[in-house]
C-alpha cells in the first residue's frame, strides 16, 4: 500500500494496523519530530468524531463516475469503504468542489460550542482540500446566497485578504444551527477561514482562543458571532479578524 508520507490516509491507516513495519517506523519518526502531525493524528484518534455520520451527505452527493477515474485501482477491487477510504474519499470531495455552496454535517453527539465542532471540521483540512479557486462569477453567487441567510452583505472585495485567495462560502449545519464557513488559502499559514452564525444574545468584545493547534479569535455583535480560524499565529490571526471585523462590519 503507496501513501504518502504523514497524509490523512496514512494516519487512519497507521490507526487501523494497516502500514508495513517500514511505513510505520517511518511515519513515527516523523511524529516525534512534528507536533502539528502529531496533534492532527491525535484528532483522528479521537473516537467521539464520527466521521461516517458526517460525511455521509458528502457522499451521497459525490459524482461517482468522476470520483472513481480519480481513486486509486485498489480501492476499485475493494469490497466496502474502511475508515482509511472514507475520510481520504470525504476529502477528495471538498476538493473537487462537487458540494456546492451547501455542506449538511449532523454529528450524533451533543456539543454546545460551536467553535470546537468548526476547529474539529477545520482540523480536516489541507493545502490539498483548497485547490481549486472558482470563478468570480461562480464566488460572488456564493457569497451572495451565504449573506443572504446570514443577513450580511459579503463581497469578495470586503473579504479580500493580503496573501492568501479566497476560496469558497458555504452554509454548514450542525444539527439546528447554521453556520457560514467562508475560507481563503494563505500562502504561508494555509486554510483559513472565517465562520458566522446568527446571535440572539448581546455583543462581546474579541477574545483569543486555541483549539487543536489552530489559533482562533471570535466576538459577536447583537445579531451575529464570528470567529477566524486559522494555522497562523495568534498576532497574524488576530489581524485578520481585525481587518474582517472592519471591513464586512461586523
Amino acid at each position: 500500500m503507496s501513501l504518502p508520507l504523514g497524509s490523512d490516509e496514512m494516519l487512519v491507516a497507521y490507526l487501523d494496523n494497516e502500514l508495513s513495519d517500514a511505513q510505520r517506523k517511518d511515519l513515527e519518526k516523523w511524529l516525534i519530530e512534528d507536533e502539528a502531525l502529531t496533534q492532527r493524528l491525535a484528532l483522528l484518534e479521537r473516537s467521539n468524531l464520527p466521521f461516517k455520520t458526517a460525511f455521509e451527505p458528502l457522499l451521497e452527493m459525490a459524482p461517482v463516475k468522476r470520483l472513481q477515474q480519480r481513486l486509486p485501482p485498489e480501492i476499485h477491487k475493494t469490497s466496502g469503504v474502511s475508515r482509511r477510504h472514507l475520510i481520504a474519499a470525504a476529502v477528495g470531495f471538498l476538493a473537487l468542489g462537487v458540494v456546492g455552496d451547501r455542506v449538511m454535517i449532523h454529528l450524533t453527539q451533543p456539543e454546545d460550542n460551536w467553535r470546537e465542532l468548526v476547529a474539529q471540521y477545520m482540523a480536516l483540512y489541507t493545502a490539498e482540500t483548497l485547490t481549486e479557486t472558482p470563478s468570480n462569477q461562480a464566488m460572488d453567487a456564493q457569497l451572495q446566497t451565504t449573506g443572504e441567510q446570514l443577513g450580511l452583505v459579503l463581497s469578495s472585495s470586503s473579504l479580500s485578504l493580503p496573501g492568501a485567495v479566497l476560496k469558497n462560502a458555504r452554509m454548514l449545519a450542525y444539527d439546528n444551527q447554521q453556520i457560514a464557513q467562508i475560507t481563503w488559502l494563505d500562502e504561508v499559514h494555509g486554510p483559513m477561514a472565517l465562520c458566522i452564525t446568527k446571535n440572539s444574545g448581546r455583543g462581546m468584545q474579541k477574545m483569543n482562543e486555541q483549539r487543536l493547534g489552530m489559533n482562533i479569535v471570535y466576538w459577536a455583535s447583537a445579531n451575529h458571532q464570528f470567529m477566524v480560524i486559522g494555522h497562523g499565529s495568534e498576532e497574524q490571526v488576530g489581524q485578520v479578524a481585525e481587518r474582517l471585523q472592519s471591513t464586512i462590519g461586523a
